[in-house]
């Protein structure tokens, strides 16, 4: 059985992560207790994949599976809900605790109403649990990125479960689970691909700013768990960022035209250097990853992923990794050269990852 590494995140507050690289999953567990009372708690339980984690986590924290009372779910992804029918297998006590539009979807699992609590019908968002005294809340993340996504607040850790709000692919170095800096690039292109618009994104960040206390820790479903600065730096900054459908309107000019400079690029570089091309095009068809940068059929990009400035900077990242050094300075001159003929306007940045170092050496020596 798979051993699962437990990291306590707040009061009585654990988490377990699946083992990918790239996209992993988060799983919670909460114990409630008081007076000798327990009520034992786990959000998103994950997949069948994780079904080892969660059986030696469940016997670490609770004496096992069967000791699990509640089950949350934040959504109907098959990714979070697909083990529930499981656990709820094995603990004949537990309850399924997940918003209507979710239930309905995940009752095709053959899950029985008689096991599930609705939290609609529920007479408060801010409930007491009987057993312990503890107060939780329900938060509505309505949209993001399903109607019916619901987030769940513990008072006693000041914990926010978020569900997919929040949450971000891999782009932090390094071991541990908490937000750094570096975990903002990862946010960022998870809630451009996967949330549908700019206002559902900002009134979700306006419900967790009216909360009273506010959270102390942001727990999402993928990703890094934030705290500290990072929790009111990275709702400001989700609130800002243009995505989903309001994004695909500003930026679809802009890919069709990255699109258009690449094909011509990759004539050239087919023609000139055929090793180089064979290498990179494999290189951006590969799977496994989030998500695959461009969509190529035969020799032929379609589309673009991801945005388009983030993809070309991929792109350029490729080719200094996949080249023959001798080579990178006149694929680059390439790659320049049909950018400028396509009249894209990029960041200082960009432009100094393409020039050549020998070029420049080249022309000071004749200026200087």
């Amino acid at each position: 059985m798979t051993q699962a590494k437990i990291s306590e995140i707040g009061a009585n507050f654990f988490l377990v992560r699946s083992g990918e690289r790239d996209f992993h999953r988060n799983i919670y567990f909460k114990k409630f207790s008081n007076n000798g009372q327990n009520i034992n708690m786990i959000f998103d339980p994950g997949t069948k994949l994780d079904g080892d984690l969660v059986m030696d986590a469940s016997k670490k924290l609770f004496g096992g599976v069967q000791n699990i009372d509640i089950i949350f779910l934040s959504h109907q992804d098959p990714d979070v809900s697909s083990l529930a029918p499981f656990i709820l297998a094995g603990s004949k006590k537990s309850v399924l605790l997940t918003s209507i539009d979710t239930f309905r979807l995940v009752s095709m699992y053959g899950i029985s109403e008689k096991r599930v609590m609705l939290i609609e019908n529920l007479k408060s968002e801010i409930l007491t649990i009987k057993k312990t005294g503890h107060k939780i809340r329900f938060v509505p993340a309505y949209y993001c990125h399903f109607r019916g996504a619901m987030m769940f607040f513990d008072y006693e850790s000041k914990i926010l479960f978020s569900g997919d709000f929040a949450a971000g692919i891999n782009t932090r170095k390094g071991d541990g689970i908490f937000a750094t800096e570096e975990s903002w690039e990862g946010i960022k292109a998870f809630h451009t691909i996967y949330m549908p618009s700019n206002s559902a994104v900002r009134e979700t960040v306006d419900r967790i700013g009216l909360m009273n206390p506010l959270p102390e820790i942001i727990a999402p479903q993928h990703g890094d768990v934030i705290k500290g600065e990072y929790t009111i730096e990275f709702l400001t900054r989700l609130s800002e960022i243009e995505i989903g459908i309001d994004y695909l309107k500003k930026i679809e000019p802009q890919k069709e035209l990255l699109i258009e400079t690449i094909s011509s690029f990759i004539d050239r570089l087919k023609t000139a250097f055929p090793d180089e091309w064979k290498k990179l095009k494999e290189e951006l068809k590969k799977p496994g990853q989030f998500t695959t940068v461009f969509k190529i059929i035969d020799e032929t990009i379609l589309d673009i992923k991801i945005d388009y400035l983030d993809a070309l900077r991929y792109l350029i990242d490729s080719i200094e990794r996949l080249s023959n050094p001798e080579n990178i300075d006149q694929i680059k001159t390439f790659l320049n050269f049909e950018l400028e003929n396509h009249n894209l306007i990029l960041p200082i940045e960009i432009q100094n990852k393409l020039k050549s170092e020998d070029k420049e050496i080249e022309i000071n020596s004749l200026l200087y």
